[in-house]
This record gives C-alpha cells, structure tokens and sequence, in this order.
C-alpha cells in the first residue's frame, strides 16, 4: 500500500452520498454476520442512517485514495462514534490508518478516547483490541436487539508509556 496516495478530508454536505453509498453497501455485506437479516434490513431500510450521517456530516473524516472514498469516520467529543471501511476495501491495512486518525484527533483534546462495536462482531473486537484498545463495558442496545461492547484507549506522556514498557518487559 502506497500511504503518499491516502488523504484525509473533513467531509462536507456534497460527501453524504458518497458516505451514505459506503455505508448502506458495508452493513448489507458485513453485519449479516452478526446480525440476524431482519434487524440488518429494518435498519438499512429505516430513515436513521441517512439521518445520523447527515447530522453529523460536520464530524466526519473521509480517507481518501486518489479520488475513491475508501471509508469515514465520524468523532463525537471523545468518542469515535462511527467508523467504516468500504467492504471492497476491507483487509488492507485502511481501517488501521482511518482508526490511527482518528486517535490522534481526539487524543488533541482528550485522555481518555471510546468507541463501542457489536460484540458479535468478533472481527472488530479482534481489531480494536491488535490496535491496543482495551473493552471496558457492555451493555445491551435495545434498539438493535444486541449486546455492545465500550472500547477506551488512554494517551500516555511519554514518561508513562516508557513505564508501562518497561513494566511489560519485566
């Protein structure tokens, strides 16, 4: 993967077909797998996700490569609240860079950083936890009859994060 050909864009309200089109293709091909079809096609179906993406089109990232939108993010105060690679894209090292962005955007103004995926997603889990993210919580959401789990990831200063090597290594 050549990086110099990856930008990032705050997305503007032109971006939300664009961002609607990746969405709605990712959650067909991908929750299936977690999600029972009915749940997946009430919400694909539903008005919410245009809605959400709309509203919040002021805190959305796009990663870009050339010009093809590979995937966004959206970031709510200190939370990555939304977070999306292409499915065409998946497993190619974009969602490490988007979820890398996405951290040190929040980590200019907070400590402490969450976000929250299905726990059936074991995927996600899977990923969040090789990028150094720890589960903190769970809950069950009754609007998607499913059970989530809060991720969090703390920033260190540079002394703290040597200690805690340190530490590892002992």
């Amino acid at each position: 993967m050549i990086v110099a050909d990856l930008t990032f864009t705050r997305a503007s309200l032109s971006d939300k077909y664009v961002i609607q089109a990746i969405a709605n293709k990712t959650i067909d091909r991908s929750y299936r797998d977690f999600l029972d079809n009915f749940t997946v096609d009430n919400y694909l179906n539903s008005k919410h996700l245009e809605v959400f993406l709309e509203s919040n089109i002021n805190n959305t990232w796009i990663l870009h490569k050339n010009t093809t939108a590979l995937g966004f993010s959206i970031c709510i105060d200190n939370v990555i609240d939304f977070m999306m690679i292409d499915v065409d894209y998946h497993h190619q090292g974009y969602g490490t860079i988007l979820l890398h962005h996405c951290e040190e955007l929040l980590f200019e103004h907070y400590k402490v950083i969450a976000l929250e995926s299905f726990e059936e997603n074991i995927s996600a889990s899977n990923f969040y936890l090789a990028n150094n993210w720890k589960k903190t919580e769970k809950y069950r959401d009754p609007k998607q009859n499913a059970i989530k789990i809060i991720f969090r990831k703390q920033l260190y200063s540079t002394n703290e994060q040597r200690r805690r090597n340190t530490l590892v290594r002992s």
